[in-house]
Parts: structure tokens; C-alpha cells; sequence
């Protein structure tokens, strides 16, 4: 199917958001909770077993449908047609039947990013200013000058956490290089299927290991652009392995929804669908690199469903310097479970323009949180295992910089909401260090909040946790180095019960899973690996926590 359309989009030039572009024989519907009720939906007959419904579809040549997110759940499919449809005029025809909540346009948006490719001879996590900023001197930051610490503190953060492996991140976005070294192992894989060609899961996608390219509708979300795989290497390229670069997240899991095409376009249907499919698969924060104008309810659909699982959305603000609302950054008004990503340069100021283009910027409005590194953003390559000359640049690689800061608060504190998790992010951002006509005092339409700082924020999450939960943080007390093959775990008395014990390598990989029945006292767990340094979760239904392990 990847022959059927070419989709066009000019990245860096500014598309105006009242020249809507869509696929021109698609319709996506959303029937009424009653018209569900009633209808006998058969995708493989293409009906849906309501009169009228099933009459115009027939009149306007209905080639196939299919169901976006579980539709006893969504409601909401979208219909392909065999030739090309007038669609603005056939939603109103659609929405006149009496059983749709809504019909609109498969609409495209796109990614918020643009690459580059230089050769420098520096080090490479020399170049990830965005985690370790020393100023003057500072690799890997173009012709631009340089501010100490204009960065997201990320070495004093892991000193505190470096991730949940029991987390999952989903990568909504290009796909990514599956068989990276520095990715392979960090990559979600979904227990419930099997390689055999069959539904094992029963979610109606054969042998989704990886998660799914719903732009192609196939197994295979592997990267062909090289957006996707940036993005996955600044949450999660494998840390402390002395090779190209570290991830802000050392431990926790990616999964790849594969919605954006080689010329970095994206429709309703495909990042739609990624979602549902993220939200249903467990996954905890959804790295949303990409934007739509203007809002529609297929978005905000999805929004609500994030929501209402508790699940956390960092968007993209995108990169036209004016202040556009594009979406789903744009629910960060309404919903707050979405944390707007605007992208900050080595200096602190807000980016204006990017590398690739002299009209771009990040672009402004009321609805932003925060900032974050979005310029000569160096990460992995989606073409080869040992390339480290790539940068891009853009909103897109600010906000995934978010999600990380995300995923180790919640590391640190589980048990906060996706509203709490965002008030703590705005609350420990630094304020006032970009262009002081833009980043004034408090809140501000350039800079929100100000520039995340990953540090402040997962130490106010320990804090948090302190305060609510009675200095949870001494419940458990683990002594480093282990010196000997046992590992003692002593427990306070407050959470006892049985746990959860998983045990992972420093690139994620599990090696130990196990019950284990924690007492008041010192718990005995035997420990016969390697000297080195290990992530040890226990996690219950009252209780997580994630250790860093060092065995001598």
C-alpha cells in the first residue's frame, strides 16, 4: 500500500493553518453511542448495519473501512473510498444521517523537526549540551554561543533517578532503527504476540512485536527518514556503554507507533490509532513530536482517552516563530494531561530561527508549559549502527528532552497523576534565563513556565514523596556497594508485603525477575552476577521504587 499516495510538505516553511491539507479519498466518522448500540459494524463486509450509513457509502464507493482504536471503545473508523471525494462537503452529507457524533477529513499534519549533518572531532556526549551544558568550549552547538548550564541538568538528575524499567514510553512518531545497538535493547516488545503470523493478542494486528506502522499498516515501524530514531535516542539510547551518545531515560521501555511517512507528514487516522494502541498497550507518557491546525474532535478524542487511563502526552509546539496553535499541544489548556514543548537554545533563549531555516522559530501562545533543548540535538541515526554526525533541530526534539524529565519524576514519585507530574515540571522550570523581553517573571507566552530543569524536578518529586508518604524514600534502604553474592534489603515496617523484584543491566536488559515477601528487617535476596551496576525495581500495588545496585 505504501504506492497509493504521495504527500507533500515543504518542512520549514511556514504552512498557513487555514490551508488544510487532507487524504483526498478518506473519511473519518464517529458513530453516536445509540447508532453503536444498534449497528452490526463488519469490517471485512465494509458495513456497519445501519440503513442509511450503509446507503451512502454504497452511493460514493466505499473500497474499504477500517476501525480506529477499539472500536468498542472509540466508536470511530475511517472510510476509503475508490476515487477521490470532495470531502469538507460529504462530512456535512454524513453528519446529516442522525448517527454520527462526527465525520471530517483525514487530515495531515506533520513532524517539527528538520535534520543536519556536520563532521566534528569532539567526543559525543561532548555534544549533548542539552544534558550537560559547560558554556564557552561547549561541542556540538553550531555557530551559536554558548551559556554554562543552559541545560536541563540532566548528570545531577541521575544521581537521583535514571529511570522505571517497568515504564513505557511511546514513541509516536517516524519508527525507529530496530536493530540499533544503542536502541535494540531499550525497545518495548509486546509479550502477547508471538512471530507466527497470527493474532496472538487478538487486537487485530498479526505479529505486532514492536508495536505497529500505522501509516502503512504493517509490523514493521522502522525508520525511514530518521526523525523517529533521533527522537527514541534522546529518551532512550543506552547510557554508560561507553558508545555514541546517552539517553536522558536509562532504563525504561520505548514503543514504537510508527505515523509519519518519509516526507515527515502524519494524518488523523495514523496518529489516532498510535495512541489508542500506546494507551492500550500500558504505555505511561506518549512522546507526541508533531502537530495539526486547527484542533478536531479526532484529537481531542484521543486526548480524553489518554486521560481517562492516566496517561501523559508531551506535544510539540512546532517551528513556524509565530504563535499558531497547532494540536494536540494546543489541549494544554483544557487537558492536563498535555505538556506544550517549546524548544530553548544553548543560550537559554527561546530558539529564533533553527538551523535549516532564517523564517523558523519556536513557535508562542498561551497554551505552552515549558522549554527545552530543541537545536543541533545530536542522537542516533536511522541508517547505521555508527554514524554520530547527525543533529536535527525543532520543537520535536524538545519535547521528547520533556518526556524524559516525565519519566523520571514519575520514576521517582508513581503515584502522581498526569496533572501532578506536569505542575511539578512548571514549577521547578527556570525562569528568567532567556531573552529578557520574552522570558519575564513567572508565566510567559514565549518560555511558559520557563526551561524544564530535570534535576529540580525529580528532586521535588522526592520531596513530594517525603511529605505524602511519610519519608518514603527510608522505607526501603539498600547498601551499596554488595559486597558479598546476598543483597540485603532493609524495610522500615511500612510497606511490607509481597513485591514485584525485577533486576536490570544498565542498558535495560532484565537478567532477574522474582516474588519476593519483604518483612520489617532485613530481607535476604541472593545475588550471583557479575561486579558492575546494576537497576533493581519492587514494585506492588502500594508501593514502587527503583535502586541503583553496585556489586564489587
Amino acid at each position: 500500500m505504501r504506492n497509493i499516495f504521495t504527500l507533500f510538505l515543504l518542512i520549514g516553511v511556514a504552512v498557513n493553518a487555514q490551508t488544510l491539507r487532507h487524504i483526498d479519498n478518506h473519511l473519518i466518522v464517529k458513530l453516536n453511542e445509540s447508532a453503536y448500540a444498534q449497528s452490526g459494524v463488519d469490517i471485512a463486509t465494509k458495513t456497519f448495519g445501519l440503513t442509511t450509513l450503509d446507503a451512502l457509502n454504497a452511493e460514493i464507493g466505499l473500497a474499504e473501512v477500517s476501525a480506529i482504536g477499539q472500536p468498542a471503545k472509540t466508536r470511530t473508523f475511517l472510510l476509503e473510498f475508490a476515487q477521490a471525494i470532495d470531502a469538507e462537503t460529504l462530512a456535512v452529507r454524513y453528519e446529516r444521517l442522525g448517527v454520527l457524533d462526527y465525520a471530517v477529513p483525514n487530515r495531515i499534519g506533520s513532524a517539527a523537526a528538520q535534520p543536519s549533518e556536520v563532521f566534528p572531532n569532539d567526543t559525543r556526549f561532548n555534544r549533548q549540551w542539552a544534558l550537560y551544558n559547560i558554556g564557552p568550549g561547549q561541542a556540538g552547538v553550531g555557530p551559536l554561543t554558548p551559556v554554562a548550564d543552559a541545560d536541563l541538568d540532566m548528570e545531577l538528575a541521575w544521581d537521583v533517578q535514571t529511570g522505571d524499567p517497568e515504564m513505557v514510553i511511546a514513541v509516536i512518531d517516524g519508527g525507529a532503527r530496530l536493530t540499533h545497538p544503542d536502541l535494540a535493547s531499550r525497545l518495548w516488545t509486546n509479550s502477547a504476540e508471538t512471530a507466527n503470523g497470527v493474532d496472538d493478542d487478538g487486537n487485530g494486528l498479526i505479529d505486532d512485536i514492536y508495536g505497529w506502522d500505522y501509516f502503512f499498516n504493517d509490523n514493521d515501524p522502522t525508520d525511514e527518514r530518521g526523525h523517529g530514531t533521533n527522537v527514541s535516542g534522546i529518551i532512550g539510547a543506552v547510557a554508560n556503554n561507553g558508545n555514541l551518545y546517552a539517553g536522558a531515560n536509562w532504563n525504561s521501555k520505548l514503543m514504537q507507533l510508527k505515523c509519519i511517512d518519509y516526507d515527515l507528514n502524519a494524518t488523523y487516522a495514523s496518529v489516532a490509532n498510535s495512541v489508542y494502541y500506546a494507551v492500550d498497550k500500558g504505555a505511561k507518557i506518549l512522546n507526541m513530536s508533531l502537530g495539526f491546525a486547527p484542533a478536531s474532535q479526532v484529537l481531542e478524542d484521543f486526548v480524553v482517552y489518554a486521560k481517562e487511563h492516566n496517561v501523559l502526552i508531551t506535544a510539540a509546539m512546532m517551528n513556524f516563530n509565530n504563535n499558531t496553535t497547532y494540536y494536540p499541544a494546543g489541549y494544554s489548556l483544557t487537558h492536563d494531561n498535555v505538556i506544550a514543548c517549546g524548544s530553548s537554545s544553548p543560550n537559554d533563549y527561546r530558539t529564533v530561527p533553527f538551523d535549516w531555516s532564517p523564517t523558523s522559530g519556536s513557535n508562542f501562545g498561551n497554551h505552552i508549559n515549558v522549554v527545552a533543548p530543541g537545536i543541533y540535538i545530536y542522537s542516533l541515526a536511522f541508517y547505521s549502527d555508527t554514524v554520530f554526525t547527525v543533529s536535527w533541530s525543532g520543537t520535536s526534539m524538545a519535547t521528547p528532552h520533556v518526556a524524559s524529565v516525565a519519566s523520571l519524576v514519575w520514576a521517582e514519585a508513581p503515584d502522581l497523576t498526569p496533572a501532578q507530574v506536569r505542575d511539578l515540571i512548571q514549577d521547578t522550570a527556570q525562569d528568567q534565563v532567556g531573552n529578557p523581553s520574552e522570558d519575564t517573571a513567572g508565566f510567559d507566552t514565549y518560555m511558559g513556565y520557563g526551561r524544564a530543569n530535570a534535576h529540580q524536578a525529580v528532586l521535588a518529586a522526592q520531596q513530594l514523596t517525603k511529605a505524602d508518604f511519610g519519608h518514603r524514600e527510608q522505607v526501603f534502604k539498600i547498601i551499596n556497594p554488595v559486597t558479598q553474592d546476598q543483597l540485603e534489603i532493609f524495610c522500615n515496617g511500612s510497606f511490607t508485603g509481597v513485591y514485584d523484584l525485577t533486576l536490570h543491566t544498565m542498558d535495560g536488559k532484565l537478567i532477574h525477575s522474582q516474588k519476593k515477601e519483604i518483612t520489617a528487617g532485613a530481607n535476604a535476596v541472593p545475588f550471583p552476577f557479575a561486579s558492575g551496576s546494576y537497576m533493581m525495581a519492587l514494585k506492588s500495588g502500594a508501593y514502587t521504587k527503583v535502586f541503583k545496585i553496585v556489586k564489587q
